[in-house]
C-alpha cells in the first residue's frame, strides 16, 4: 500500500531539511577618516565578506572622525562594526581615557586585530645612541606639547627607569622634531605610529636616522600590564632597509562590534579575512605583516572576543594555509 504525504507536510519537511538561504542583514563598518589606514582596510574587509557570502551579504564603509567617533556610533547603532585602536577599545569598555565620566560599554567585542601602532624610537645613525641603554642621560623628544607619548612612558616603566634616568623629556611640535634630532638638540625621537610612515621616512632621509630595536623584558612587562598592547615587529623592508626586523610593541587596529551582532556574520567576516590574508597584505603596505597567526592572536585586542569569533578560532577553522591564505 502506497503511503501518502499531505502536500503541506512535505513542504514543512523540506523547510526543515534545506538550510535557509535568506540574505544576512546589511552591515556598516565605521572606518575613521579617508586618509587613515583603517579606511582601505575596511573596504577590503567588506569586499572579502561579500565574496565569502557569495554576494548575499552586503557591506559598506562609513567615514568617521576616528576611533572615539567609531565607538560612539557602535553604541548608538549607527554602525555594526568599527576599526578602533585597541587602547580606545579598552578605554570605552572601562570608562577611562577619552570616555572618562561616561557609562562603561561592556558589550564591546573584538572580532580580530590587524596592523599595529608601534612604539618607534628614532636616533641619528652616526649619533651616540646605539641601543636602548644609551638613552640614559639623553634628551628625548616625546611628543607634541601637552601630549607626551604614553607608550614611551610605559616602556620606561618596563625598563625600571624613571624620567630622572634621561637627560630630559622634551615636548615639541612634530614638525620641529626631525630638525632637533639632526642638529643634536635631542638624541632621540619617540613616537607611536603605523608603518610605513611619512614622518619616519622623512627622518631616515634627512639626516641618516635609524630606529632602535627595543627587544627585551621591558616589552613583556608593558604588554603584561596593558591588555591593549601587543608585541610588534617593525620590518625595515617597508623603508627599503632590507629584511632586518626590529622588536617593539604597540596598540592594534581592531575590528570590533557588540555582543548582539549575528554569529554567522561574525564567523563569515573572520573566515573571510583569515582565509584571504594574502589579499589583505596586497591591499596596503601597512598590512604586509598580516597572516593567520597575527589575525588569530589574542594579544592587544582591548576587549573580549565575540563568542562566534572565539568558537571559530577554537575549532581550528582559521587555517589560512589550507585555504590558500
Amino acid at each position: 500500500m502506497k503511503s501518502c504525504i499531505a502536500p503541506g507536510t512535505l513542504l514543512a519537511t523540506l523547510a526543515i531539511a534545506v538550510p535557509s538561504l535568506a540574505s544576512p542583514s546589511p552591515i556598516v563598518i565605521a572606518s575613521g577618516p579617508v586618509a587613515g589606514f583603517a579606511y582601505p582596510l575596511a573596504g577590503e574587509i567588506c569586499r572579502l565578506y561579500e565574496q565569502e557570502t557569495n554576494g548575499r551579504g552586503h557591506c559598506s564603509v562609513a567615514v568617521t572622525d576616528g576611533s572615539v567617533d567609531d565607538v560612539k556610533r557602535l553604541r548608538d547603532g549607527g554602525a555594526d562594526l568599527a576599526i578602533v585602536q585597541s587602547d580606545v577599545v579598552a578605554d570605552a569598555a572601562g570608562s577611562t581615557g577619552a570616555f572618562a565620566g561616561t557609562k562603561p560599554f561592556p558589550e564591546l567585542r573584538a572580532v580580530t586585530g590587524f596592523y599595529g601602532q608601534i612604539l618607534t624610537i628614532l636616533v641619528k645613525g652616526d649619533g651616540p645612541v646605539k641601543s636602548v641603554d644609551d638613552l640614559k642621560g639623553k634628551r628625548v623628544a616625546v611628543g607634541e606639547p601637552g601630549a607626551p607619548d604614553p607608550l614611551f612612558g610605559d616602556f620606561l616603566d618596563g625598563l625600571g627607569w624613571s624620567k630622572a634616568d634621561l637627560g630630559g623629556l622634551v615636548e615639541m611640535p612634530r614638525a620641529d622634531q626631525v630638525g632637533a634630532l639632526c642638529s643634536g638638540g635631542v638624541a632621540a625621537v619617540a613616537l607611536t605610529a603605523p608603518h610605513p610612515n611619512g614622518f619616519v621616512r622623512g627622518a631616515l632621509a634627512t639626516c641618516g636616522a635609524t630606529m632602535l630595536d627595543l627587544s627585551g623584558p621591558a616589552i613583556d612587562t608593558a604588554v603584561a600590564q596593558h591588555p591593549a598592547y601587543a608585541p610588534a615587529k617593525l620590518e625595515l623592508g617597508v623603508y627599503g632597509g632590507g629584511s632586518h626586523v626590529l622588536q617593539s610593541f604597540g596598540t592594534r587596529a581592531v575590528l570590533v562590534t557588540t555582543a548582539k551582532l549575528d554569529d554567522d556574520i561574525v564567523k563569515n567576516l573572520l573566515k573571510a579575512v583569515i582565509d584571504h590574508a594574502a589579499a589583505l597584505r596586497a591591499a596596503h603596505p601597512a598590512f604586509a605583516g598580516l597572516d593567520e597567526a597575527s589575525l588569530s592572536s589574542p594579544s592587544g585586542l582591548g576587549a573580549d572576543r565575540h563568542p562566534a569569533a572565539a568558537r571559530y578560532l577554537s575549532n581550528g577553522k582559521g587555517d589560512a594555509a589550507a585555504n590558500g591564505g
